[in-house]
């Protein structure tokens, strides 16, 4: 697996006085607003993912109430994104803010119905049930857009060197496997596939129980990536325009040590290959003769010892284990010194 330099950013760096001064730089007020909006959203997900079933088995007028607040959370979100608007004059921010607002209110009508149905205030009818639905994908696709926009913000903000942290995918992808999930449903109402069993208690009919699981873990995927969505936003708000001074210099220190580490490794182990290619007979050249050397590779320096000295015995490379020729100066297939040979 190839190695990648990934930005070092820790606490230190969030803890020194100095910043980077940006000439469009959030105000306190706006990233408090979006960053407190953005984790109270994920504690409200995190419950409704975990809690939800129980408390909607228990009393349906508490989950609804748990699903307005979801919504209200947006509008605050929404608000936000406009503050911060007017300090950058960035349109995406704009658009963003007003797709979040449409996605968080026209949920709220729904939820009223549903909560009124229940209540036994109004009757229940198809046309009611669709209106919900219509309602649901209009607010999903408005928080996929929004989102997506976001993610280019927070991208610009990246290449500006505002911010050490690019846009995601994470919330675009969440809200498209929820506007699937709510589709699906739609297509095939969950109460159509729905029986009381012998022992009463809600079944899911025997054909449409893969088409149930399959929905089951696409709602369940959604959810979690939302929440992880909005986690990453809150953390990139946090960060941005609280750059150290010197950061981004630091950065590109670190990186050119890195890769100078890489490439002292990478000559190491071209390196450590010669013995081993030795050793398996693998890249060995045939030993070069007296006869067939040039005059330049002829070190005359050298003082060979006499042949005589070593009756008859063989000479191999310190290094590598190459038999070496009796006036072989250095090793031909690693280049290490002959230590025979004196000079």
């Amino acid at each position: 697996m190839s190695e990648e330099f990934k930005p070092i950013f820790t606490d230190e760096d969030i803890a020194v006085t100095e910043v980077v001064q940006p000439v469009n730089k959030i105000s306190t007020r706006t990233r408090k607003i979006i960053t407190w909006s953005a984790l109270i959203i994920v504690f409200v997900k995190v419950i409704q993912m975990f809690i939800g079933p129980f408390i909607q088995s228990i009393n349906l007028f508490f989950y609804i109430a748990l699903l307005i607040v979801g919504d209200l959370l947006l509008i605050g979100l929404a608000y936000g994104f406009f503050l911060f608007y007017k300090e950058e004059k960035n349109k995406n921010l704009l658009y963003s803010s007003i797709l979040v607002l449409l996605g968080g209110i026209i949920n709220i009508p729904g939820y009223i119905i549903i909560g009124l149905t229940e209540a036994q205030i109004i009757l229940t009818s198809d046309t009611d049930t669709l209106v919900i639905n219509i309602l649901s994908i209009i607010s999903l696709v408005s928080l996929l857009a929004a989102f997506v926009l976001m993610k280019q913000t927070l991208d610009g903000f990246r290449l500006e060197k505002r911010n050490v942290f690019k846009g995601q995918l994470s919330l675009p992808l969440g809200f498209f496997l929820q506007l699937i999930y709510v589709i699906m449903y739609m297509i095939v109402p969950l109460n159509t596939i729905q029986y009381i069993d012998s022992e009463g208690n809600q079944a899911i009919l025997e054909e449409f129980k893969t088409f149930n699981n399959v929905a089951y873990y696409i709602g369940l995927a959604a959810v979690v990536m939302i929440v992880w969505g909005f986690w990453y936003l809150r953390r990139a708000y946090v960060i941005l325009d609280k750059l150290p001074e010197g950061f981004w210099e630091k950065q590109d220190a670190q990186r050119t040590a890195f890769a100078q580490q890489r490439g002292q490794r990478g000559q190491r182990g071209q390196r450590d290959q010669k013995p081993a290619q030795s050793m398996l007979g693998l890249g060995r050249q045939r030993p070069i003769l007296p006869s067939e050397r040039k005059e330049d590779e002829i070190d005359y320096k050298s003082t060979i010892i006499p042949p005589d000295d070593f009756k008859g015995k063989k000479m191999f490379c310190v290094k590598c284990g190459l038999e070496l020729e009796h006036d072989a100066v250095y090793c031909s297939n690693c280049g290490e010194t002959n230590p025979y040979i004196k000079r």
